[in-house]
């Protein structure tokens, strides 16, 4: 009797003392964490090392919480940071989904990755929005009047949009109200290219791009916009974009556009662009598919020749008129 009630003893004793042992151990989490304000990531709760400021409205893979019971922080992985991108974030710092129930879907590795680069030669889509600041004001010796402007850079397949987004920005963009979204954290010399190179920034195009595609790109604007911008520098520096400025109100086809792309990128490359008319038969857009890590691959050549062939839509043609610039 005594012996029975000694072992119980001793077996409350040992459990007593592994107990906050398990409470303090971290618990794996397989979900997402949507940051609903700005907060500081550290690699140490208790030192607050290697700080990280992570922005409103990111989407960001969780690993595990600090504690199985009342954890005060989530470990979460942030892809933009090569050395130590674990870090552990306040859980009141935003919103635990699991199960996926939000638009960031498992992440492929970035090798897997494909993309829909989106170009615009502006005169051609001013035709139809002739009311737009950018339309307005558009030149001849205007760099977007014998380059392609950058439309955007949409990650597939075309259901991955609005990644981590309120339904409050949701409805703000899809009704056009781009203006109101927030402004985006850019750097001087990346804004000022993409002025350039994106006339649609007098209307708040950037931010349209960034909220509905670039948050399932990047979590960081900067990175989504570098990125795009180093893509269609390449191309705007070879003889494409020289074959649209040659050829203005002219017809070209399809089939020199993309041996253009073979002579600059590759054999066989050409097979993975469209472009897209409009009802009158001016060419509005090129549609390049891509595949890979644009920001470790940053030869084109890489990225179109792993990319799949480029799929008809309903406004895919096979030649068209080169717009020039006027209504």
């Amino acid at each position: 009797m005594y012996r029975s009630k000694f072992l119980i003893v001793v077996s409350f004793i040992i459990v007593s003392l592994m107990l906050p042992i398990v409470v303090g151990a971290s618990a794996k989490i397989d979900g997402y964490f949507i940051a609903q304000k700005s907060c500081e990531a550290v690699h140490s709760i208790k030192k607050g090392t290697y700080p990280f400021t992570i922005q409103k409205g990111m989407a960001y893979k969780v690993k595990a919480k600090n504690r199985a019971f009342q954890a005060t922080h989530y470990l979460i992985y942030i892809d933009q940071l090569e050395k130590n991108p674990n870090r552990w974030i306040p859980i009141d710092c935003g919103l635990l989904l699991t199960g996926c129930k939000t638009n960031q879907v498992v992440k492929k590795s970035k090798s897997e990755k494909e993309y829909l680069l989106a170009l615009s030669w502006q005169a051609a889509f001013c035709q139809s929005h002739k009311s737009k600041t950018e339309c307005q004001t558009q030149r001849d010796d205007r760099y977007d009047a014998t380059h392609f402007s950058l439309h955007g850079l949409w990650p597939q397949p075309r259901n991955s949009v609005y990644c981590g987004v309120s339904d409050k920005d949701k409805s703000i963009d899809r009704r056009g109200y781009w203006h109101l979204l927030d402004p985006l954290t850019l750097s001087e010399n990346t804004f000022s290219n993409l002025i350039i190179s994106m006339p649609g920034v007098a209307s708040y195009l950037q931010r349209h791009e960034w909220i509905k595609h670039g948050t399932c790109y990047s979590n960081l604007e900067e990175v989504y916009y570098r990125d795009s911008l180093s893509i269609l520098g390449q191309i705007n520096d070879t003889n494409i974009s020289t074959l649209f400025a040659n050829n203005i109100n002219n017809i070209i086809t399809l089939q020199e556009i993309r041996k253009r792309f073979d002579e600059s990128f590759g054999i066989g490359v050409g097979k993975k662009v469209d472009i897209q008319c409009d009802k009158n038969g001016l060419i509005v857009d090129l549609w390049i598919n891509l595949k890979g890590d644009i920001g470790r691959d940053k030869n084109l050549s890489i990225l179109l020749k792993n990319a799949p062939p480029a799929r008809k839509s309903s406004k895919s043609c096979e030649s068209g008129r080169v717009d020039s610039v006027g209504f």
